[in-house]
């Protein structure tokens, strides 16, 4: 019988080239069909084909070669990363990471980002003329980085305590780049278990601190990130005892929630899954309330879980003072991806509300 001949692709004459050395470079056999180079036209349908039997291996190359990655789903490593720039509230986000990694055995990775310099260069007809002293410039920068680094370590271990310091595996990470950028490449090639990061408070005007490396890293990171701002408490997790979830009863909210039980079963909580909405939701919010507690309490059946719905207009007032009244310890929700101008005009709840509150903030990503 013969064996079965397919195409997998159809591509220009040189990509289509370039996938045969390829998958001949993995031990696949392939063919090229619609070569067409009459008058110096480059063929644009040229078909790759392979034996039926290679085609688990070759999709692979193909994927690769058109710049998509083959995904099996994210498996994040055992690791909390701890983006920090020396600062207080930096500081305060590691003491309480450090304590995290502690309770759930894992390591942590302090990442530091030296801001990438504005490059200048004078033309001279066909050479570029640099400045010398830009070197002598980034070489004093990096040493005060590093020594910066020693201070803050320094810190660290007298607020984390001499038996919490040695039982944490850490790692020190210094690169030259942009900050959200090159955190977010790390943690797509290193999926940490949560990145906990530190924020500054708002000013006057919140808009000012909208494009925040804080706040881009919230909107764009795959795993969860934890953020603790500026006039946040210096926490102790032994005394963490509530944590709310605000859901909008989203497909994704069972996701999250199981990642949440995950990070804090460890510290003994309660976690409310809190719903705020207006009057005219009426019965359909309240089925739905009453479909996600039976499901928690299906699926956690040991863990300290309820539901709660609250009537309101305004979501981020009504969170701030249900946070007040009921003395709740962390925060944590979902958020979504949007195109760049809702993320202009619109910014999601997660965005406003890391900005505006005096706790913790633990958000996923949908």
């Amino acid at each position: 019988m013969e064996e079965k001949i397919i195409t997998i692709a159809l591509l220009p004459y040189s990509k289509a080239e370039v996938l045969r050395s390829l998958l001949e470079a993995k031990g696949i056999d392939s063919s090229l069909e619609n070569i067409n180079l009459i008058q110096g036209a480059v063929a644009t349908g040229v078909k790759v084909r392979i034996h039926a039997k290679d085609a688990k291996k070759a999709y692979p190359v193909l994927n690769k070669l058109l710049g998509e990655t083959e995904r099996t789903g994210p498996k994040s490593e055992n690791f909390i990363l701890i983006p920090v720039d020396f600062s207080g509230y930096s500081l305060k986000a590691a003491s309480m990471a450090f304590e995290i990694a502690n309770k759930l055995d894992s390591s942590v990775v302090f990442y530091h980002v030296i801001p990438q310099p504005d490059y200048f260069t004078i033309p001279y007809s066909d050479v570029m003329a640099f400045d010398a002293g830009l070197y002598e410039h980034l070489k004093a920068r990096e040493e005060a980085v590093n020594e910066n680094f020693i201070k803050f370590l320094s810190k660290l271990k007298e607020l984390a305590g001499q038996s919490v310091w040695e039982s944490v595996k850490m790692e020190q990470i210094v690169k030259m780049g942009y900050p959200e950028e090159d955190i977010l490449a790390y943690t797509e090639l290193h999926p940490p278990r949560l990145i906990v990061m530190g924020i500054k408070g708002p000013s006057e005007d919140s808009d000012a601190v909208m494009g925040s490396t804080t706040a881009g890293v919230i909107y764009r990171a795959e795993v969860p990130v934890l953020v603790i701002p500026e006039k946040a408490p210096l926490l102790n997790l032994a005394s963490v005892k509530k944590v709310v979830y605000a859901t909008n009863f989203d497909e994704k909210d069972f996701v999250a929630i199981d990642k949440l039980v995950g990070i804090l079963k460890p510290f003994n909580t309660e976690t409310t899954c809190l719903h705020i909405g207006d009057l005219e939701e009426g019965e359909l919010a309240k089925t739905r309330l009453q479909f996600m507690k039976k499901e928690l309490k299906r699926k956690y059946k040991d863990d300290a879980l309820s539901c709660e719905m609250v009537h309101g207009r305004d979501v981020l007032s009504d969170l701030e003072n249900y946070i007040r009244d009921n003395e709740i310890d962390i925060l944590s929700l979902t958020t979504h991806k949007r195109n760049m101008i809702t993320r202009i005009f619109n910014p999601s709840i997660a965005r406003k509300m890391v900005f505006h509150l005096k706790t913790p903030l633990l958000v996923f990503h949908a």
